[in-house]
């Protein structure tokens, strides 16, 4: 895995890449380009009416005078064609420009989308590794491989190179979802810091005593790492191929799927499953940047 990532990232897929902001541009120089041509195809056309118009109405002019303006606007009529044809040729160049970048931009996606399920592989050890350090006392049910943690991990730096390549390159729902999936990393991974690992343990009471800060802390910090493991479960169907693109929200479903996957037993942490639910209920399962 770490060979493939450090390959990837040291040939850095393609030799050059492209903004989306560039693309927009680019988009938008070819939209001058056709309002200019449907200006001079207007013009061209609009001349050889007023020709024809001329021609039918004013024809007790004398013959001097009607050769000049007849000359006048024949010379009108050719240049205007003139121009006319020279952008139909800078059009047609244009777009066959823009149809080999959209074919390299294509074959982008796909080498990028190549190495994104490794990647949320990768993502996804990581995210169930410290979701189960909050919880140290935790017994998985027989049958659950769920390797038990030792150390807090942090994101990989090699990691980020082609996490880049994919968000370039995807569409723009996608491009938000993964940029999405960084964004909890960093946020919780600042979260950890160096301070004292607050953690959860069994409760098997009828009725446990309400939850201390730390408790609160530990059960935000459990709830947030199992979002993370939604969002990186979502976009593992636009990663292979399976969906044009990565779902825009994450369901509550997949956060419980965390759990899980980890082996942990909601109904033994009834504090973390209220807030869970109220956290479902609120629709405020991922973190609203807006309000950061």
């Amino acid at each position: 895995m770490e060979d493939n990532l450090a390959f990837a990232a040291s040939n850095n897929m393609v030799c050059r890449h492209e903004s989306v902001e560039r693309i927009r541009m680019r988009r938008q120089r070819e939209k001058e380009v056709s309002s200019l041509r449907r200006f001079v195809d207007g013009a061209f056309f609009a001349t050889l009416v007023f020709l024809a118009l001329f021609m039918a109405l004013d024809s007790k002019i004398k013959d001097e005078t009607w050769i000049g303006v007849f000359g006048s606007f024949v010379v009108a009529a050719f240049t205007i064609a003139a121009a006319w044809v020279a952008l139909s040729g800078n059009r047609a160049q244009i777009k066959q420009t823009n149809d080999v970048e959209d074919e390299r931009l294509q074959n982008s996606l796909i080498a990028a989308r190549a190495i994104l399920p490794s990647i949320l592989s990768e993502l996804t050890r990581i995210t169930l590794n410290n979701l189960l350090l909050i919880f140290p006392d935790n017994r998985a049910p027989s049958g659950n491989d769920t390797p038990k943690p030792k150390v807090f991990l942090r994101l990989p730096d090699d990691i980020l190179p082609p996490l880049k390549e994919c968000i370039q390159y995807a569409d723009p729902v996608s491009q938000e979802r993964l940029a999405n999936i960084l964004r909890h990393f960093q946020v919780y991974e600042a979260r950890r810091g160096n301070r004292t690992r607050h953690t959860l343990r069994p409760l098997h009471l009828d009725n446990p005593p309400p939850p201390n800060a730390r408790e609160l802390s530990a059960i935000s910090n459990a709830i947030g790492w199992a979002v993370i493991y939604g969002l990186v479960s979502d976009a593992y169907g636009f990663a292979r191929g399976s969906r044009p693109s990565i779902p825009s929200t994450v369901t509550a479903d997949r956060v419980r799927g965390a759990f899980l996957s980890a082996g942990i037993m909601l109904d033994e942490y009834p504090h973390l499953q209220t807030a869970l639910e109220n956290r479902i209920a609120r629709r405020r399962l991922e973190q609203d940047w807006s309000n950061e």
